[in-house]
């Protein structure tokens, strides 16, 4: 429990009335359950969407304004990630080089491209998801932040970690084969009963799978590029992840 509330210290901007004090042991055991932050933000984003629509009539401002809301709820923290590493993985130098520049606090061209690509695309699908059917954006936003936390726990447990210290590694060192089952029968169970609850296709659930094998394989790049993953790359998956189970499920919505 304390592990959990560290991550949601952690990893959100969430206001968490408990303090416990800091352990980075209990903090790298709690990434099983990392879905579960992202069940909370997503259920945050899925009041926020029918709140939100007494009062928005346009999908556009809609969409435009929940991505901000998950903005604030993350803090930027895994978009600064996502940032970080394509600006030292497309760097093409060698593996310390771009260990350099992912931790250089500056961003670069590749940063701030993928960072435009992906607002661009998250709220194009967002929009088209509200066009194709009504249910299809709440559903979007309860699962992809669950899905995509999945994933980070998946490359801690298939990956080493490419510095010899970094708050990431605190992750990798307490993430092995029973953490990422626990993970994934978390989301399995979520997934399957939102699949339930709004009586939507259990073919939903294919998504989970198609989305962690591209994480395994993600972790596998990482690990060849610069030797392992990072904080940063950790940071990236759950954006590239999330915008990976969105499109997969307005894949299948239609």
């Amino acid at each position: 429990m304390k592990g959990l509330i560290l991550l949601f210290r952690f990893m959100t901007r969430l206001p968490i009335g408990f303090d416990p004090k800091f352990d980075s042991d209990e903090l790298g055991k709690g990434m099983r359950f990392f879905p579960v932050v992202g069940m909370v933000i997503g259920l945050v984003l899925f009041a926020a969407f029918w709140l939100l629509g007494y009062i928005i009539y346009s999908p556009m401002v809609m969409a435009v304004l929940l991505v901000i809301i998950e903005v604030v709820l993350t803090g930027g923290l895994h978009l600064d990630g996502l940032a970080d590493t394509f600006d030292g993985i497309f760097s093409y130098r060698s593996k310390q080089k771009m260990l350099d520049i992912m931790k250089d606090s500056r961003l670069g061209t590749n940063g701030g491209l993928v960072l435009i690509l992906y607002f661009f695309l998250k709220v194009a699908l967002l929009v088209e998801a509200s066009n194709s059917s009504p249910v299809i954006m709440p559903i979007m936003l309860l699962l992809s932040p669950v899905i995509a936390r999945l994933n980070s726990v998946v490359n801690c447990g298939s990956a080493p970690y490419a510095r010899a210290t970094g708050m990431g590694k605190t992750f990798v060192d307490h993430t092995d084969g029973l953490a990422v089952l626990i993970a994934t029968i978390i989301t399995a169970i979520f997934v399957g009963g939102a699949a339930y609850l709004f009586v939507i296709p259990y073919e939903i659930l294919i998504v989970i799978p198609v989305v962690m094998i591209l994480g395994y394989l993600f972790a596998k790049l990482m690990t060849r590029k610069i030797g392992g993953i990072t904080g940063d790359t950790l940071g990236a998956v759950v954006e590239i992840s999330e915008i990976i189970a969105m499109l997969g499920m307005y894949i299948l919505a239609r």
